[in-house]
This record gives structure tokens, C-alpha cells and sequence, in this order.
């Protein structure tokens, strides 16, 4: 472009577009950071519009600009924690590997997601009773349309690493989360409990999380690819 393009009224009107599309995405941005660091901070329950504000350095406001909601704020962070998890998964079993080492690969890389997202379950168990009700049917239809359609690409993409039927991706991806939800809830004693069970006499009912998921997820992959 020019110089003399560059400076017409129509070229200055897109850059300021821009700009103001940029400005708006850092925004919405630092407001999903605020309300991760806090929650995660106390994840037994959702921070207040205000203190999503003030921890983003705005104005309460300007967060309803963005979200109508402070429910609407943390379905956006689990959709995009579950949108990196599936991600994760489909890079996995896209990459060229034999079954056992893609296998391994998956497991490793599904725990270390969770681990570097420690609020994705919190926020899933809250979603059915806490977050979920305070979303329009449009945005509720929207979160579990781009569900599906990244748990389709990824189930396609371990049906071709591993040579199964259509379908079958999908299932096992459901119900290795299954899995992993099942195992989280029966392990995540609440703080005055951890301390009565740090008695080594309750030590089989309060095996490690990160352990106890990377032998369940194993056993059943090997399980369910053998049948």
C-alpha cells in the first residue's frame, strides 16, 4: 500500500478497527486471566464480577461489557481448558508413533494438561448446577456444538493413528474423561478432611490423583484396544 493510500479515510477507519479489535481481545483476555488466577486461588468457589475487575485493573463495568455474566466468564474458561485438552490429544495421535508409544504419549500428555490446568475439573463439576444456568440457550447450544466439534476432529484423528472404526475415537475420549472425573471427585476430600486422612492408616483410600489416573487411563486403553 502507498503512502497515499495509506493515509485515505477508508485505510485510517480499518487501521482504527484493528486497533480497537486488538484492544478489545487484551481486554477480554486479561479478564479471563484475573478470574483463572482467582479461582484458582480459591476454587470452592466463583470470585465476584468485582473481584474479577479489580484483580484485571478495571472497572466492574467494563467486564459486563464483555461478559453478561460471571458464570458466562468461567464457561469461557473451560471452554477453552477443554479446547487445549483436545487440542493436546489430536497433536498426540497426529504425530507419527507406533500404538504403544502413542499410548504413552497420550497418557503423559493428558496428566500434565490437567496438572497445568488444576482448575478444568473444578470448573466441570460446577458446570451442570452453577455455570450452565446462567447461560442463554444460544450460548449453551454454542459451548456444546464446539464440544463436539473438537471431539470429533480429535476422535477422528486417533481413529487414523490407530486404525479404528468411526466412532470409536469418540468413545474412548468420552470415557477416558469419565474416568479421570469419576477418580478426581472420589479423591478431592475437602481441606478439614485431608487432615484427618494424612493418618497412614487411611492410606488406601487416599492414593495419588496423578498416579492412580496415569495406571486407570493405561489399563483401560490397552484394555479397550485389545477387546
Amino acid at each position: 500500500m502507498s503512502k497515499t493510500q495509506a493515509g485515505t479515510p477508508t485505510a485510517r477507519l480499518q487501521k482504527a478497527r484493528a486497533l480497537d479489535g486488538e484492544d478489545k481481545a487484551a481486554r477480554r483476555a486479561d479478564i479471563l486471566a484475573a478470574a483463572r488466577a482467582l479461582f484458582i486461588a480459591d476454587s470452592r468457589q466463583l470470585p465476584s464480577a468485582a473481584q474479577i475487575a479489580q484483580a484485571a485493573g478495571l472497572a466492574k463495568g467494563t467486564v459486563y461489557l464483555y461478559f453478561k455474566t460471571k458464570e458466562e466468564i468461567f464457561v469461557a474458561l473451560l471452554a477453552e481448558d477443554f479446547a487445549g485438552l483436545l487440542q493436546a490429544v489430536h497433536q498426540v495421535f497426529a504425530a507419527p508413533a507406533s500404538p504403544a508409544l502413542a499410548l504413552a504419549h497420550f497418557v503423559d500428555g493428558f496428566v500434565a494438561y490437567l496438572d497445568a490446568r488444576p482448575e478444568l475439573l473444578r470448573l466441570d463439576a460446577m458446570a451442570y448446577s452453577v455455570l450452565e444456568q446462567n447461560l442463554s440457550d444460544a450460548q449453551l447450544r454454542q459451548f456444546k456444538m464446539d464440544l463436539v466439534q473438537g471431539l470429533t476432529r480429535t476422535g477422528a484423528s486417533l481413529e487414523a493413528a490407530l486404525q479404528l472404526p468411526a466412532g470409536r475415537g469418540v468413545s474412548l475420549l468420552m470415557r477416558s474423561y469419565a474416568l479421570t472425573r469419576g477418580l478426581w471427585q472420589t479423591l478431592d476430600y475437602p481441606p478439614q478432611l485431608r487432615q484427618l486422612l494424612s493418618d497412614p492408616a487411611f492410606a488406601p483410600i487416599r492414593p495419588d490423583f496423578r498416579q492412580e489416573l496415569r495406571a486407570a487411563l493405561g489399563e483401560y486403553w490397552r484394555g479397550a484396544l485389545s477387546a
